[in-house]
């Protein structure tokens, strides 16, 4: 009877363990929402953005993870603005994230935030850049990145401290012109660039905006061949800017510096689309720095990022979507939630407002430090900062600021005729 009775209370135990609930008997993550366009025209740059946050989760997640727990990610697909609101309350409401990370693309990043914001929940935006994003005073939002504000501003100052005089052109005699995809994203940056470049005394003698889905560009190139700008200054997504780029060959337009924003001419789909065209085009956007710059710190994790990037992904050379990604996702990981101790969104903000790292501790060079509320860009890493870059030999080189220019600046670009010429 004594043997039944311990048989049976073995059978009971067995049975009243199978009976719990898998979630508390299966290993316990950290679930993280993501917000990218994983779809849509907008997916290769969503897939760079995507890529980056990955690498930075695998290498927490071989550290041990944040708290002893390993890194899940619930996505959210941002086809449009309206979807990214839909798919910001669905992570929020339905799948109970706290905290979100991602955010390309300003319009769709610009609509999440409201429902990010109403609902409390921590938005950690890596690679949106509308000024107006961190304008609003809210407080549970975080950018890594430049605001356009930056964008504008820094690329007048060096078509007036650079190009100008690479060209042998005085800078009130510079003809300029600006176009741009008519969204958030290239508005708010072109919005800067005119004045910018109004107040250095340069001609702005076109500013025209297009629709990142057209395709054909050619009535635009007709505008800037009666223009006859010396630089064009483009502000665009990969596909349009690649239609634009090959429709200047076919219509035989050309300019003497063409100088885009962010990491749309910075894309290896970029180079892949033009070929040996892509030399001599400028671009200001984010690279990995020369370890040299770097903290012992800073060099250990761009080693490890660099080689994971090249396994996991067969990516040799990151572009800066998968920098920036990986970098804004790292200090989140590594840094602010290990701090936090919990994805309490008022924990999270506490430790992000503590947040305090120097530029080279950064694979990419860029220090982070946020704005606090009533901070006229609350939410902004004030140290966000780029370089332009220059497309040389089918490589892309760092040309300004002087500090860590790689190579000197080369111009003017080649007429199409003189480029068939050299081949």
């Amino acid at each position: 009877m004594r043997s039944y009775f311990i048989k049976l209370s073995i059978v009971i135990l067995a049975t009243s363990f199978l009976m719990v609930p898998l979630p508390l008997i299966a290993e316990e993550t950290v679930k993280i929402g993501c917000l990218l366009p994983f779809t849509g025209p907008l997916a290769l740059e969503g897939k760079q953005t995507w890529e980056g946050i990955n690498i930075a989760a695998d290498m927490q997640n071989d550290r041990g993870g944040i708290w002893g727990k390993k890194i899940e990610f619930v996505k959210g697909d941002t086809t449009t603005p309206d979807s990214a609101i839909a798919e910001a309350e669905r992570l929020i409401k339905v799948d109970g994230m706290k905290l979100i990370v991602g955010g390309y693309s300003s319009s769709r990043t610009m609509a999440a935030s409201e429902i990010t914001e109403k609902y409390k929940t921590v938005f950690w935006i890596t690679t949106a850049v509308a000024g107006p994003i961190t304008e609003r005073g809210y407080i549970y939002l975080y950018r890594y990145n430049a605001p356009s504000g930056y964008f504008g501003a820094v690329k007048a100052q060096f078509v007036h401290d650079v190009i100008a005089p690479k060209l042998g052109i005085k800078p009130q005699d510079l003809r300029v012109a600006i176009i741009h995809e008519d969204t958030l994203w290239g508005s708010t940056v072109a919005d800067v660039e005119q004045p910018e470049c109004e107040k250095l005394g340069m001609k702005v003698v076109v500013k025209k905006g297009y629709s990142a889905k057209a395709v054909d560009l050619s009535p635009l190139i007709m505008t800037l061949k009666a223009a006859k700008p010396d630089v064009v200054l483009i502000t665009g997504y990969v596909n349009d800017t690649n239609l634009y780029y090959r429709q200047c060959k076919e219509q035989d337009f050309n300019m003497k510096a063409f100088f885009g924003s962010g990491a749309v001419i910075g894309h290896p789909e970029f180079l892949e689309a033009q070929g040996k065209d892509a030399n001599y085009v400028l671009t200001l956007s984010h690279k990995a720095v020369d370890p040299k710059r770097l903290s012992p710190e800073g060099r250990a994790v761009q080693e490890e990022a660099l080689r994971r990037f090249k396994e996991k992904y067969e990516v040799a050379n990151p572009g800066s979507l998968h920098l920036v990604g990986f970098e804004a996702a790292w200090n989140l990981f590594h840094y602010v939630l290990p701090k936090a101790g919990s994805l309490d969104p008022e924990a999270v903000r506490k430790a992000a407002l503590e947040f305090d790292k120097p530029y080279n501790d950064s694979m990419i060079g860029i220090g982070c430090k946020y704005a606090p509320p009533g901070h006229p860009k609350a939410g902004q890493n004030l140290r966000a900062q780029m370089f332009t870059q220059q497309w040389q030999n089918e490589k892309l080189v760092a040309v300004w600021p002087e500090a860590i220019a790689e190579a000197e600046v080369m111009l003017p670009m080649p007429t199409w005729d003189e480029r068939k010429k050299m081949r």
